[in-house]
């Protein structure tokens, strides 16, 4: 793994991005491309991408192509990058109470050569289902499931050396969601800490693409993805991020 500096401090930098179905070989995908690659991330999660958007020479691992919409080729909900291999035990489903698409787990080995299990995620919107899909949901009802069967998952997730990125699709702290939904995510991630709880794009918005790790891991230094370039040419719907975590 590339090593970034923090002082004397080797890390490790991991960066999530929901590209918005960017595709590569467009404006904005490849836009999005080089973003991507030159941040020197180690580990990457995409949400709502294609796997051609991500840096070359990696590893990539995906939640798989049925979310419950109609599947188009090369779309996936969540994929995960890595400069170095993934091991074989690689999970793409978690729990079968989790909605499916959205989750994919696997463990990667560190500069220190100490593993680090890493999950991607990208947690149901509040309308996911009720006015397009199957339509057979209640406002928030995929979110909440998801949280409810991270919740229970938890227990089997390592609680060492373990980051999970993505798309929250929640703002933190609450903005505009229910104080019960905000609770359920309080709860499905009580014993990790927010690395990107206080980041701010440019203009003050707070994220909905978080990195939440472990509290033996340290974060360090933070970057932001804007949706919109200089130039005014947009990117996405969401601004990504990016962290360096210190190797303790």
């Amino acid at each position: 793994m590339t090593v970034h500096k923090n002082g004397d401090q080797p890390t490790i930098r991991l960066g999530t991005w929901n590209t918005q179905w960017a595709i590569p070989r467009t404006t904005r995908g490849g836009i999005i491309c080089e973003k991507l690659a030159a941040s020197d991330c180690d580990i990457l999660c995409v949400t709502e991408g294609f796997a051609g958007i991500l840096p070359d020479g990696g590893h990539v691992i995906d939640a798989g192509e049925d979310w419950g919409y109609p599947i188009r080729k090369g779309r996936r909900k969540v994929l995960l990058w890595s400069r170095q291999p993934w091991t074989p035990h690689i999970d793409a489903v978690g729990s079968a109470e989790l909605p499916k698409g959205r989750f994919v787990a696997g463990i990667t080995e560190t500069l220190s050569g100490a593993c680090l299990t890493v999950v991607g995620v990208c947690i149901p919107w509040s309308g996911a289902h009720v006015r397009s899909g199957r339509k057979d949901r209640r406002w928030w009802q995929d979110h909440e499931a998801w949280l409810a069967g991270f919740e229970k998952l938890r227990t089997r997730i390592p609680g060492s050396r373990t980051i999970v990125l993505g798309d929250f699709n929640q703002r933190i702290p609450r903005k505009r969601v229910p104080l019960r939904v905000h609770e359920a995510l309080q709860r499905a991630f009580v014993d990790f800490d927010f690395a990107t709880e206080e980041a701010r794009v440019p203009g003050g918005q707070a994220l909905i693409d978080h990195i939440a790790h472990t509290s033996d891991l340290t974060r360090s230094s933070i970057g932001i993805w804007n949706r919109v370039c200089a130039d005014g040419t947009r990117l996405s719907d969401h601004s990504g991020v990016w962290c360096d975590f210190r190797l303790d």
